[in-house]
């Protein structure tokens, strides 16, 4: 199968900077595939996603979309293949959500006929029905997402490019946009997004990647990445008596470790090379001997499992600062030794 977005070895310097915002990126995104980009601010999302959309040029690398090159080219490339929904929304505050689908599709070309329907359709799919008449500037900031995101989906694009979809949405808008994203994906629409929503990640996305001072520094599905970076598994047990002390169910000298308690709810993190085997072992223990109740495991969220990566790659870049720190002094130092005084 091929790659619908191919991006090779892609570089960005922005001038007076002496880091690239975007340093040597590859990754392709598949027909159909949600893919999606997390990183903390700052760590060239934006910048990326402005390559892709050539409001930029790169310094270095290629961009194929639907097997053309535009890198370079993006006077010779069609627009109609691509959809985006920016950061921030860009909408004429005065014209109506109704005008606004009507001028975008009119902008891409649609027949003059087909364009009042076309709206129609796009208003009731975004739950907009009750603002369809209303300007824009009158919306509140879900309903600007929502609407943004419909501009983004006219014309049928083979690529949906989405910065932050879902900012300012309540969640039954969210889940309202996440299925109307699922169906475009299933008519094999390819989605690029950026969120810092790690619900909406695991929603949508197939494949993702963390991205840190402009690199990919792991890449590949939620499960993977959950069980590389996630380090170990939430368990959720019910006591039989509420007095019980949380402590005593299980050994002081394990990996199992109390989060949080109350009433008769405990939440412990099992961390380390603990099996799940023996969780479950240990939990039917205690739910035969009348401990607990009822008991739930489950892997760690992604929220902790960027949490985890964050501080882990800060962690291990302090640790190569102070080294470079150390070898400069040392250096410093040898240089000293020749100096007369």
């Amino acid at each position: 199968m091929h790659d619908v977005v191919r991006v090779i070895n892609l570089v960005k310097y922005y001038p007076k900077h002496k880091k690239p915002a975007v340093n040597d990126l590859t990754f392709g995104v598949r027909p159909g595939e949600c893919f999606g980009l997390l990183g903390v601010n700052g760590a060239g999302k934006t910048t990326t996603f402005n390559m892709l959309t050539t409001a930029i040029h790169p310094t270095s690398g290629s961009i194929q979309i639907a097997g053309c090159d535009i890198t370079g080219n993006a006077g010779l490339f069609s627009h109609n293949l691509i959809g985006y929904c920016p950061q921030y929304d860009a909408l004429l505050p005065y014209l109506t959500g109704y005008e606004t689908l009507q001028l975008f599709a009119r902008i891409h070309g649609y027949p003059e006929k087909v364009i009042p329907g076309l709206a129609n359709r796009l208003i009731d799919r975004l739950s907009l029905r009750p603002h369809a008449l209303k300007p824009a500037h009158t919306y509140s900031g879900g309903n600007l997402r929502k609407l943004s995101t419909g501009v983004a989906t006219i014309g049928q694009p083979q690529v949906l490019l989405l910065d932050e979809p879902t900012s300012g949405m309540d969640p039954g808008a969210k889940r309202c946009l996440w299925e109307i994203i699922k169906s475009l994906q299933q008519d094999g629409c390819s989605v690029v997004l950026t969120t810092h929503s790690m619900e909406e990640c695991e929603a949508l996305c197939n494949r993702l990647a963390i991205m840190m001072d402009g690199q990919f520094q792991c890449f590949g599905t939620v499960p993977h990445l959950k069980q590389r970076f996630g380090e170990g598994y939430i368990i959720e047990v019910d006591l039989c008596h509420e007095e019980s002390n949380p402590l005593d169910l299980f050994p002081q000298n394990s990996q199992i470790h109390v989060l949080d308690a109350v009433g008769k709810k405990c939440n412990f993190e099992a961390r380390g090379d603990v099996s799940l085997s023996s969780i479950f072992k240990h939990l039917l223990d205690l739910r035969s001997t009348g401990k607990i109740s009822t008991f739930g495991v489950r892997q760690v969220s992604l929220d902790t499992v960027f949490v985890n990566f964050v501080r882990n790659y800060e962690k291990e870049k302090d640790e190569e600062d102070v080294d470079v720190v150390l070898k400069e002094n040392e250096a410093l130092g040898k240089d000293l030794n020749y100096v007369e005084f």
